[in-house]
C-alpha cells in the first residue's frame, strides 16, 4: 500500500530509463480498485447480492467508481496531452455476480468485448491510441473480511479465455499488453503464480506487478 510499486510505476520507470521520446511520456494512473467497465453501484439490478457480499457492496459501492463506461470521458479523454490509454478493465464484470450482486446478473464475452469497442471508438475519435491488456486469472480468488471464497467458477473461466482471446487476436485495440501471460503459473493457468500472489490469488503482489510492468512492450509508445 503507499509504495508506487504498481505496474503504471514499473512502466514510467522503464520509459525514463529508456530515455529518448519515451523520457517525454508521463504514466497516469486511472485505476480503481473493485472497478468494473461495464456496471456501477448505480447500475441497475446491483444490489441485494448474496451474503455475506451484498451487505459489503451497498457500504463500499461508492468507493469503487463510475463503470469504466461512464467515467471514460473525464478520466481519459478530458486530461491534456493524452497519446494513449491502456484499458484493465473487465475482471470485476466476471466475479462480482454471484458474489457481491446477484449471479443472474452474468456477463458474457460478448458483453465485455461490446464495451471495449466503445471505447476504442470513443478513443480513436481524439487520436488516441488504445492498448488492450489480458485479464489475469483468478482460481481460487477470497475476499478476506468477511471472508469469501467462491469467486472462481468454470463458466467464469470460459468468459475470461473467450475475452483474452478477443483481446490478443481481435485485432481492434491497436496494441496488446499481455498481462496474463505476465503473471500465470505456466503448469497451472488458470492460477496466479504463487511467487506473484498477493496472498487472495486475484492481486499480484509487488513481484507480480513489476513482472506485469516489464510485459509492456515499449514499441507500443515510439509513435509518440
Amino acid at each position: 500500500m503507499d509504495t508506487n510499486r504498481r505496474w503504471p510505476d514499473a512502466l514510467a520507470e522503464r520509459l525514463q530509463k529508456a530515455g529518448g521520446r519515451g523520457k517525454e511520456l508521463g504514466v497516469l494512473n486511472e485505476g480503481i480498485i473493485g472497478n468494473r467497465l461495464l456496471s456501477d453501484t448505480d447500475s441497475p439490478r446491483q444490489a441485494g447480492g448474496p451474503p455475506p457480499l451484498g451487505p459489503v457492496l451497498a457500504q463500499l459501492g461508492p468507493a469503487l467508481g463510475q463503470s469504466g463506461l461512464k467515467r471514460f470521458e473525464r478520466d481519459v479523454l478530458a486530461q491534456a496531452g493524452v497519446k494513449y490509454v491502456v484499458v484493465a478493465l473487465g475482471v470485476n464484470d466476471i466475479l462480482f455476480p454471484g458474489a457481491f450482486i446477484p449471479k443472474s446478473e452474468k456477463v458474457n464475452a460478448n458483453s465485455i468485448t461490446s464495451g471495449y469497442r466503445q471505447l476504442i471508438a470513443r478513443a480513436h475519435k481524439k487520436s488516441i491510441r488504445v492498448i488492450g491488456s489480458t485479464i489475469p486469472p483468478f482460481e481460487h480468488a477470497m475476499f478476506r473480511s468477511p471472508m469469501f471464497k467462491d469467486f472462481y467458477s468454470p463458466e467464469k473461466e470460459h468468459v475470461r479465455q473467450q475475452v483474452n482471446a478477443w483481446i490478443r487476436s481481435g485485432g481492434e485495440f491497436d496494441g496488446v499488453i499481455d498481462f496474463d501471460k505476465a503473471v500465470r503459473d505456466p503448469h497451472h493457468p488458470t492460477q496466479l503464480l504463487p511467487a506473484y500472489d498477493s496472498g487472495d490469488h486475484l492481486h499480484p503482489n509487488d513481484a507480480g506487478n513489476v513482472a506485469q510492468g516489464k510485459m509492456i512492450p515499449l514499441t507500443l509508445f515510439r509513435d509518440a
